[in-house]
C-alpha cells in the first residue's frame, strides 16, 4: 500500500483510484515494477484466508481473530 501510495504521487480523483486499484492488484505500472514473489505469495495467502472467512460467514471480532491466525500460518 505504501509503495503504491508513493508511486501515485499527485494523482487525484478517478485517475488515482484506477491507479491504486491496479497497483494493489499487483499489476505492473510505468511508475514501478510488478510485486516481488514474496509480495505475490502474501497477496495469495490473504485472498485465500479471505475466501475461507467469507465461506464461514464470519464478521467482526470472530473474522479478525480468524484472519490473524490464518495469515500467521
Amino acid at each position: 500500500m505504501a509503495a503504491c501510495n508513493k508511486q501515485a504521487g499527485d494523482k487525484k480523483g478517478e485517475d488515482r483510484k484506477k491507479f491504486m486499484s491496479g497497483c494493489l492488484k499487483g499489476q505492473g505500472t510505468a511508475a514501478g515494477p510488478a510485486p516481488s514473489a514474496a509480495q505475490k505469495a502474501q497477496q495469495d495467502k490473504m485472498a485465500d484466508c479471505n475466501k475461507q472467512a467469507n465461506l464461514k460467514n464470519m464478521k467482526g471480532e470472530q473474522r479478525k481473530s480468524f484472519m490473524s491466525s490464518c495469515l500467521k500460518g
